[in-house]
């Protein structure tokens, strides 16, 4: 309960109180009248009776409170599905809190899933704000040494990976089509090259789902939805698994991440579009 509640609750009995009592003062100073005595005295009784039983009952609820966190303490947090991966939505919330809260000397890897059409057409992912200050967020938890190390392994399918020679060896491409990523995704991709403690990767897909791992105990997984006439994918939320109780999950997607790693390889080069048109122009000089 709110103090602001809690006073006004505690004023009402007051007032009730001090009525009664300047109603036995006033019936005391007349006369004895036993028909108002016995009002006063059982108008006290249940004042008094019914804060008795408030504080109780308000003494219950916390303690239930305290006992479903010490619950949750021991048995841990259950999985949890949050939809809303927009600027302020409930997904974008529980990304935000979960990095926050991570421990210092953590270490954070995300497999980014790009699908055969290319990272530009996967629709309803986060909003473009969210993700730059999402970014923003994990590039400063490194900076500030509560991430040991950021590791992104870029998964793309596997057809995909194996027609493409320039994406296999490790370059990246910015634009549209199979085997690109977006301008904001490689613009991360260029920062992350560019920061101590990051590490970036190419590999093919084991689990059709971006998948991030936080420390050694969380891991949050999109949803995808696919609408059945058009054929567009869709992320309208993510899942969030926390150890305890979900260490057997966790373990799993552990060995989907170790299954992942033994296929990647590094990128050493991001491709603009602008940067095309340059060598382009240098070319035909």
């Amino acid at each position: 309960m709110s103090p602001i509640r809690r006073e006004v609750i505690n004023g009402l009995f007051v007032i009730i109180l001090s009525t009664l009592l300047s109603a036995a003062i006033a019936a005391f100073q007349v006369k004895f009248n036993l028909p108002v005595w016995t009002f006063i005295v059982m108008g006290v009784a249940i004042a008094v009776s019914g804060y008795v039983m408030f504080e109780i009952g308000r003494g219950f609820m916390a303690s239930t409170e305290d006992r479903e966190k010490e619950w949750l303490k021991r048995v841990g947090n259950p999985a949890r599905l949050e939809l809303g991966l927009v600027e302020g939505g409930a997904a974008v919330d529980l990304l935000n809190q979960t990095t926050k809260a991570m421990r210092p000397g953590s270490d954070l890897t995300v497999l980014t899933y790009v699908g055969p059409e290319g990272d530009a057409a996967m629709g309803g992912r986060m909003g473009d704000e969210a993700r730059v200050q999402f970014y923003r967020s994990i590039v400063d938890l490194l900076k500030r040494g509560t991430v040991r190390e950021f590791k992104r392994l870029l998964c793309f399918d596997h057809d995909v990976l194996a027609n493409d020679p320039e994406l296999k060896s490790g370059i990246l491409r910015v634009g549209e089509g199979p085997g690109t990523i977006t301008r904001l995704m490689g613009e991360h991709c260029r920062l992350m090259m560019e920061t101590k403690g990051c590490s970036l990767y190419v590999a093919p897909a084991v689990l059709r789902n971006t998948v991030g791992l936080y420390e050694t105990d969380k891991v949050a997984m999109t949803v995808e939805t696919r609408d059945p006439d058009t054929g567009v994918r869709t992320v309208p939320g993510i899942l969030l698994f926390a150890d305890p109780p979900n260490g057997e999950i966790i373990e799993q997607f552990r060995q989907l991440e170790r299954a992942t790693e033994r296929r990647m390889v590094a990128v050493h080069k991001i491709v603009f579009p602008e940067d095309a048109v340059a060598t382009a122009e240098r070319a035909t000089r």
